[in-house]
């Protein structure tokens, strides 16, 4: 077929799928209102299981309702029976690529809650182009998109050469794949690629974000010598006591984090990935507790932890990270007496490995010219591509060997935090992307 014939085809099939997003997208739009429900991970900390299971299962089948109606096929993977994911299959008619949206249906636990534009994390409000709500950004707003887009390509009569797939899954706030995207994977619902909804709009919108780093969950220990906390004079002055006095772990630890915050300034200059913004491999100090068993400040702390975020390259080892964290803190606490004899013990709790696809993969040059027909090339002297500062199944999807790339609508600074929100003319623009990028990865039949 003639090249200018192909053009004014493609041309055609965008001004249906345009036109077909702009009569559907009031409904999903709906969808996704109604898919800002209690669904927090009932494995979050300080959460009780019982008060949340459910609301994942709720939310997969609010999408798979929606999917049946475009003729998908519904198909439940529950490694835990009460935690259901949804596998969602629309076989194409042969001889195209494959191609699966991953989306994660579990949030956060909202904090002060009160303070939400509706006064309740749960609670849906629209204020012009913005949609409050817990979840709208981190990631049911992906979700909503995709289905968007399959909707109107059903609208705009367009058949898939090649399967498409949904999975909307448990678990992924806590790292919980084996309940989650790798539990459907391993059932047998696998494709030739993937795109990880996940809100990628940062730097620009709707960025095309093929990698993102590692991190570990870290947690950093000590232990003093408790005692009343008027010994502490007899404890850290000249010809005092000394430790037989007492030793404070919350003093002692604070060493600790001095200490990696130095080694953080260092990364700073030393850490470097081309895709990723300077300062974006950190040591992240999130929990920080002592005390003697009692929280009293009328003694002194007899043990102490900080809990860490750690992110690192790409490019990087792993284990070398993790021996370059221990190194620098026992050289740090060789400084003082008491940690010397004492030293700090650490506990590597978690490990999210990175996920890194190459710019050269198909997929990408597919999300470009997508990105590209509906929002414009990117600005002079911007890559098409950048990093995901964030985390998501796309390294389970790729340890599955399932090339994942993120894109998805929402700006990350908004997920986890007082009043998420998505804005909705970003989220429909994400849905003509998505519908493009279908179309030319797994083929039309007509």
């Amino acid at each position: 077929m003639h090249s200018s014939v192909k053009d004014v085809q493609a041309s055609a099939l965008s001004g249906r799928i345009d036109d077909a997003i702009d009569r559907l997208a009031p409904g999903a739009e709906q969808l996704l209102e109604q898919l800002v429900v209690n669904s927090i991970n009932p494995g979050f900390p300080g959460i009780d299981r019982e008060s949340v299971i459910g609301g994942e299962t709720a939310c997969t089948r609010l999408i798979g309702a929606y999917l049946s109606k475009l003729d998908f096929e519904l198909n439940d993977v529950a490694a835990d029976p009460q935690r259901i994911n949804l596998a969602a299959v629309l076989k194409g008619t042969g001889g195209g690529r494959s191609l699966l949206f991953n989306g994660h249906v579990d949030t956060v636990a909202p904090f002060k809650p009160e303070a939400w534009t509706s006064g309740d994390p749960w609670k849906p409000v629209r204020r012009g182009e913005e949609l409050f709500g817990l979840g709208s950004t981190d990631m049911k707003g992906g979700l909503a998109a995709a289905c968007l887009a399959i909707a109107a390509l059903k609208e705009a009569g367009v058949r898939l050469k090649g399967d498409l797939q949904v999975h909307a899954v448990v678990g992924e706030e806590t790292m919980d794949h084996e309940n989650g995207t790798t539990a459907v994977i391993k059932a047998g619902f696998r494709s030739d690629a993937a795109i990880v909804a996940e809100p990628s709009s940062q730097p620009e919108p709707l960025t095309i974000a093929p990698v993102s780093a590692g991190n570990f969950n870290l947690e950093i220990s000590v232990k003093g010598h408790g005692t009343h906390a008027g010994n502490r004079g007899a404890a850290i002055r000249a010809g005092g006591e000394g430790p037989s006095a007492g030793v404070n772990a919350v003093e002692k630890l604070i060493k600790v984090v001095q200490a990696l915050q130095d080694l953080e300034q260092e990364w700073g200059i030393t850490k470097r990935h081309p895709a990723f913004p300077p300062g974006l491999f950190s040591l992240v100090p999130g929990v920080f507790h002592g005390d003697v068993g009692v929280p009293s400040v009328g003694y002194m702390a007899d043990h102490a932890y900080v809990g860490y975020l750690v992110w690192y390259a790409p490019q990087e080892d792993p284990e070398a990270v993790k021996a370059e964290i221990e190194r620098h803190v026992h050289h740090a606490a060789q400084l003082d007496p008491w940690l010397r004899e004492n030293p700090p013990t650490f506990s590597w709790r978690s490990h999210w490995p990175v996920a890194d696809v190459s710019t050269e993969h198909p997929l990408v040059d597919v999300l470009v010219r997508s990105r590209s027909a509906v929002l414009g090339p990117p600005p002079a002297g911007r890559p098409a591509t950048a990093s995901f500062n964030a985390v998501s199944d796309a390294s389970f999807l790729q340890a599955q060997g399932i090339p994942a790339i993120v894109l998805g609508p929402g700006n990350i600074r908004y997920a986890h935090a007082v009043d998420e929100r998505l804005n909705m003319r970003e989220w429909r623009e994400c849905a003509r992307i998505y519908a493009r990028a279908i179309a030319e990865w797994c083929g039309t039949a007509d």
